[in-house]
């Protein structure tokens, strides 16, 4: 009895610590968000994280201008309208460096293991122009989760050189969490 009560406790953390959220990303402004959108734990002690990158090991991410798209989970980021199926994952974990890799979008790795600690958590990026000049930076997310030792994000900031606004929230609907990333003109 013991065992299974320890099991079923075990079970319920972590199912209450996995990815619970879908990611919706809007950019509705004439520049190139180009960074490195991140996923990470929100409980303390798990530091294990990845980023998305299409262009080889720990490259940038771009959600080209104009743009809308939104993934139910990171196994499935290579299904959607603009897939990620280019993409891997590069996953950093600091307790097994064994597990420090690329890993395509819906590895067994990804679709379990990170999915059941991790969550959406940043996007450092900068907005490009169509020739690549950059014209403002930004770090956007959940302020909530502790990145890159400490670092926190905003969950709304304003482009010095632009006044382009970005967002980073969660909402729950009947059909569960969605996290959205927004880029306003």
């Amino acid at each position: 009895m013991k065992k299974t009560a320890a099991l079923l406790l075990g079970l319920a953390g972590i199912l209450s610590s996995a990815q619970t959220s879908s990611f919706v990303f809007n950019n509705y402004n004439t520049y190139d968000a180009v960074g490195r959108l991140m996923t990470c734990s929100p409980t303390p002690g798990l530091i294990k994280y990845m980023y998305a990158s299409p262009n080889g090991n720990f490259g940038s991410y771009t959600m080209p201008a104009g743009i809308s798209s939104s993934y139910a989970s990171f196994g499935t980021t290579g299904l959607a309208p603009f897939p990620m199926n280019m993409m891997q994952w590069n996953v950093t974990d600091p307790s097994n460096t064994n597990n420090n890799a690329s890993y395509p979008y819906n590895h067994n790795f990804i679709t379990s293991t990170m999915s059941a600690i991790n969550e959406w958590a940043s996007f450092h990026f900068t907005l490009r122009d169509s020739s690549g000049n950059a014209i403002d930076s930004y770090l956007v997310g959940d302020p909530a989760i502790t990145i890159n030792a400490g670092v926190t994000a905003n969950a709304y900031q304003i482009g010095a050189n632009s006044g382009i606004e970005s967002e980073w929230f969660t909402i729950t609907t009947s059909n569960g969490k969605v996290t959205y990333f927004n880029i306003y003109p």
